[in-house]
């Protein structure tokens, strides 16, 4: 029969080897879960993938971007590299500002250093100490993109509201269609001091007696009219008579038209324009237009303010594909 005193070291020695192997056992699970990096946790292949997505924003053909991995130095992880030749109408500065907005919100370190000389450009996407894209961009000698020219008319504005006046500060081009009004005249030079552009309205809802163009008028007084006209509105780029007015359907339009054409002062009908209306077809209608656009093509918009508006986000998305928003007195 056993002792007191065995069965006392034995109950002893059972719970020191217990707490032995609870130690061992918190020891070596402490060095078998090794913390997933941050460098592992990445998805290279769709960093990869939005870098691509950023070059077919711009409209930048496949054949002019070549792609092949590396292996990093640190992780042994393959990352894409690429070198890109970037037509000559598009700065790389712009696609830079892209990928730093794309990639901003992932922790992701982003470098660039442009050679001057030469104008390449290398971009690097690091995570902690490895790199998980990398590009060269240079500029091609025999590659520019000419997808086409867009110009805006903004029809029958008051250039004196405050939504109208943001749009003649604002960097785009355009052309301000105004119905005449002593009014407005003093808004003119306004408008050309800040690179933008006015045509003259004709229609019948002209109200000014000195304006106003009918069709009963005499011949006189219809002479009399576009005299006055031309010179309150002598920087006009043109009149643009509206072709649902009686006026247009009268006899007295031609009276209008001899005395601008005496004048060199184009004319046009408003069918002359792709006139889009502000309603849930007009996404729809812009780009079937921007899409049947012919390579270095032009088209003219006639458009109100909301309708512009509602087409600027789609505006920045052609003018990055190449489409270039010019003055429309260089297409009329």
């Amino acid at each position: 029969m056993l002792s007191l005193k065995f069965k006392k070291n034995l109950l002893i020695s059972l719970f020191v080897l217990a707490i032995i192997l609870i130690v061992a056992t918190i020891f070596l699970k402490g060095n078998l879960l090794v913390p997933v990096s941050d460098e592992d946790s990445i998805d290279r292949k769709e960093i990869s993938k939005r870098f691509k997505n950023i070059l077919a924003e711009f409209d930048i053909e496949d054949k002019f971007i070549k792609e092949n991995k590396l292996k990093n130095k640190n992780s042994h992880q393959e990352f894409s590299n690429f070198k890109v030749q970037v037509p000559k109408d598009l700065s790389i500065p712009e696609i830079l500002q892209d990928v730093f907005q794309s990639f901003k919100k992932d922790s992701l370190i982003i470098k660039s250093i442009e050679k001057v000389k030469g104008s390449k450009t290398t971009l690097a996407l690091k995570m902690d100490r490895s790199t998980v894209l990398q590009a060269e961009l240079d500029y091609a000698k025999n590659y520019s993109r000419n997808n086409g020219y867009v110009a805006f008319i903004l029809n029958d504005v008051d250039p004196a509201n405050s939504s109208t006046i943001s749009l003649i500060e604002s960097p785009a081009k355009l052309n301000f269609l105004i119905r005449p009004e002593t009014k407005h005249l003093q808004q003119l030079e306004f408008i050309r001091s800040n690179g933008q552009q006015y045509s003259v309205l004709i229609d019948d809802d002209i109200s000014e007696q000195k304006y106003r163009l009918g069709a009963n008028f005499s011949e006189q007084r219809i002479v009399t009219v576009i005299k006055t006209l031309v010179t309150d509105y002598q920087k006009a780029v043109c009149f643009v008579i509206d072709e649902k007015s009686i006026f247009y359907n009268s006899s007295n339009y031609e009276i209008l038209n001899r005395e601008l054409s005496k004048r060199k002062i184009k004319l046009f009908r408003t069918s002359e324009f792709v006139n889009l209306l502000n309603d849930e077809t007009i996404m729809d209608s812009f780009n079937d237009q921007m899409n049947a656009l012919a390579n270095g093509g032009s088209i003219i918009f006639l458009v109100s303010e909301d309708s512009y508006a509602a087409l600027n986000p789609e505006i920045k998305k052609y003018k990055k594909k190449g489409y270039r928003v010019i003055t429309s007195s260089l297409i009329l």
